[in-house]
């Protein structure tokens, strides 16, 4: 099974700032409280499995975007929570990922893609104390996923 990866015409592709982590890594950050249906650009819902056939057959245009807040140290999965569902759930094991770095990060912020209550300590991963870039690649901001 190979999803088209679309993503990588994406302009923050094009800036070297989406990079393929493991799905298990990010797994660990999505939230639960995402609701499991999933709306369309339509504005029609569709299941899970529905949506994994969509993305089969049309491919995956944007990549997931983990928020960061620099200042409070939390962070979130702020796109991608129905994604990151069916990529654990059907084995994909990497997937595109872009950070954007924000001076806080949570549910309080009037900028949230979702209203999701998810959010977690990022303390000890950040490798980043400023913003110098609204978007960058993970392994430049958390430690887990750090290259060097």
């Amino acid at each position: 099974m190979e999803i088209k990866p679309l993503w990588r015409e994406h302009p923050l592709y094009e800036e070297g700032k989406i990079e393929l982590v493991p799905t298990e890594w990010v797994w660990q950050y999505w939230g639960h409280d995402v609701c499991k249906n999933v709306g369309l650009p339509d504005g029609t819902r569709v299941d899970l499995d529905t949506f994994w056939e969509i993305l089969l057959e049309e491919g995956l245009q944007d990549p997931l975007i983990m928020r960061v807040g620099v200042k409070n140290k939390m962070m979130r999965l702020e796109a991608g929570n129905h994604r990151i569902q069916l990529f654990h759930k059907h084995n994909v094991d990497m997937i595109p990922v872009t950070v954007q770095l924000r001076d806080e990060c949570g549910p309080h912020l009037g900028d949230v893609m979702n209203d999701a209550t998810h959010n977690f300590d990022a303390s000890d991963e950040l490798l980043v104390s400023t913003i110098p870039s609204e978007y960058m690649k993970p392994s430049n901001v958390f430690k887990s996923l750090s290259k060097n």
